[in-house]
């Protein structure tokens, strides 16, 4: 794993990383393209993906969006529905997909090294912090500079530096790239010219190449009133079942 992924281990001392690489392997699973990822059925706990990409769709009311996962995401592993506001969910592989899975060895090896789950922890944080700029992406009033900064984005965990520009071997329908930003087909067309037009972006072997420096922010970040907890203050959704 740490062959692979070593930003796992970046909290270990060279002696710790050496030996978790000699004692501690993890077995590895292929999903094929269009395959589900049935993989609540052993004793992992998580999947740290090392190639490929895996995608996910997630509905709430009549909305779907799209999320992707590529090399060094962790996906968890048997999870069920837990909101009730999530009606469907999928995860499909886009590609032909390596995991490792992550179970009883790496549990022990926690125990014996715990700065190994330190390292897990911080890359989930990560990738809680991609998601959570993906949000912030979906309010920019501007299609075509919201899809310019999620292409910038994508470009983050798959993109290559060329003398031309930023290549991003990822090929999306103008359906799926609403889905990550939250538009409709027909305005994603329209925005996506308008980037080519301006010489933003460039279409290539079904990919992107991006063209010029990411979107830079304009001013200082506005203020707004600082949310708070109302203490004492009764959930409406708490249960008042008096049955003893």
């Amino acid at each position: 794993m740490l062959e692979v992924e070593p930003e796992i281990g970046r909290f270990l001392t060279s002696e710790e990383r050496v030996a978790v690489s000699r004692l501690v392997s993890v077995p590895v699973a292929t999903v094929l393209r269009g395959e589900f990822t049935l993989l609540g059925e052993g004793e992992s706990f998580a999947a740290l993906v090392l190639e490929g990409m895996l995608f996910q769709r997630l509905r709430v009311a009549d909305q779907v969006a799209l999320r992707l996962l590529g090399p060094g995401d962790i996906l968890a592993v048997g999870g069920t529905l837990r909101s009730p506001l999530l009606t469907q969910a999928e995860c499909r592989a886009a590609a032909r997909t390596q995991l490792a899975l992550l179970g009883d060895a790496v549990l022990s090896a926690a125990r014996r090294w715990p700065r190994l789950m330190a390292g897990l922890h911080a890359r989930i944080g990560e990738q809680s912090e991609r998601l959570a700029i993906q949000l912030v992406i979906c309010q920019i009033p501007r299609v075509q500079e919201r899809l310019l900064a999620l292409l910038w984005l994508l470009a983050e965990s798959w993109g290559r530096v060329t003398p031309l520009g930023i290549v991003v071997p990822v090929s999306l329908t103008h359906e799926a790239l609403g889905e990550l930003i939250g538009a409709r087909r027909s305005t994603v067309t329209l925005a996506l010219k308008e980037l080519s037009e301006r010489g933003a972006i460039v279409r290539q072997d079904g990919g992107w190449v991006l063209l010029g420096s990411a979107p830079e922010p304009i001013g200082e970040m506005p203020s707004i009133r600082e949310p708070r907890l109302l203490e004492n203050a009764p959930s409406s959704c708490a249960r008042t079942d008096t049955h003893t």
